[in-house]
């Protein structure tokens, strides 16, 4: 699997000629019940996501790189297990997860998935980068992808431990601090920006965070989980399924953090339900645009599936089987299937291309 996280600037302004529609002028939209919800407009979206909500999910993600690079170096001063390494590696990798599903802003700009998270890990690519054993991240910038990164750390500290180890396991570590940093200055600039200033703009990212939620969806949905066990099936009997991570435990740490960060973006929390979000001081998710464009029956839908799936997830076993796996894969399709169908189009925008196309 080769992981691609570009949304190209063609298909965007195909989809937006072909009639994406940025909600505008904030009126309030009456439900059911004694609660009116805002019709929020996509600006008002676009500064939840982020000025509000993406942010402090990249300092976090920077903050977790810059205890991975020290404990990389602590590791490797002397004479010690590989625990607390781990240890560090992974919560440095949920932190990622956290902030790069679905793929947005400088996470697409900079293909900072294929910079760091390039998996499967290629071994013979590894054996040539540190039979050529670099020196600094420039050097490291000539190593392949599929040699570093969340994978190549975990690969080579899964293996036996050799002399030339310790200083590319410094790098790599180095390597991913880098781009977290650059990955929070990005998010740091957008949040510092006027959305309403530019109509273009806004549409072309309301668009595209409409689009790349169902790409951070079928990413976790198919390439993450179902498709890992077709392939093994195809393969024949005695073959294992290739996840991402070595470890069933990681595996489902990532994938549980993948769909936290996803829900929270598609599905209002419970104390909102009575109480909407404010505009401008909330993350507004899209369960709140179906309510307040006045999409009350289809919001209930929304919601219902998107609980299926979180009680899918939170109730997979230590170590799930086939059959587990893809009767969460079938729950996840029920939501890919609903926002395709409906969700999409309530909100005016759309669909064509994801991070799980192509460049």
């Amino acid at each position: 699997m080769k992981p691609s996280d570009k949304l190209t600037r063609r298909r965007l302004l195909a989809a937006l000629a072909a009639g994406a529609v940025l909600p505008a002028t904030p009126v309030w939209a009456q439900t059911s019940g004694p609660v009116a919800f805002p019709y929020y407009s996509g600006e008002q979206a676009l500064q939840g996501l982020y000025g509000l909500h993406l942010p402090p999910l990249a300092r976090t993600f920077e903050t977790a790189a810059q205890a991975l690079s020290v404990a990389a170096r602590t590791h490797c001063a002397g004479p010690a297990t590989p625990a607390p390494l781990l240890d560090a590696w992974r919560q440095a990798l949920l932190a990622w997860q956290a902030l790069a599903t679905p793929g947005l802003g400088p996470v697409i700009e900079r293909r900072s998935q294929r910079q760091i998270d390039f998996w499967p890990a290629r071994p013979a690519l590894l054996d040539k980068a540190l039979a050529r054993a670099p020196k600094t991240l420039a050097d490291m910038e000539r190593i392949g992808t599929p040699a570093k990164g969340f994978p190549g750390m975990e690969r080579l500290l899964a293996g036996q431990p050799s002399d030339n180890h310790c200083p590319y396991l410094v790098l790599i570590a180095e390597g991913i601090e880098a781009e977290a940093r650059a990955l929070r200055e990005g998010f740091d600039a957008l949040a510092a920006r006027d959305w309403t200033a530019d109509e273009d703009a806004a549409r072309g990212a309301f668009a595209e965070w409409i689009n790349q939620w169902l790409g951070g969806l079928e990413r976790l949905r198919w390439i993450e989980i179902e498709q890992p066990l077709q392939r093994a099936k195809t393969a024949g009997q005695g073959h294992r399924p290739a996840f991402a991570r070595q470890r069933m435990a990681d595996n489902l740490a990532e994938w549980r953090t993948q769909w936290q960060a996803l829900n929270a973006q598609a599905q209002l929390q419970p104390a909102q339900r009575t109480e909407p979000p404010p505009p401008g001081q909330a993350l507004i998710p899209i369960e709140a645009l179906l309510m307040g464009k006045g999409h009350i029956a289809l919001a209930g839908r929304w919601g219902q599936a998107l609980d299926a799936v979180s009680a899918a997830v939170a109730g997979l076993p230590a170590q799930p089987g086939e059959r587990e796996l893809m009767a969460l894969s079938r729950t996840m399709k029920t939501v890919t299937t609903l926002y395709q169908g409906e969700v999409a189009s309530a909100l005016d925008v759309p669909l064509g291309f994801s991070d799980a196309d192509g460049d």
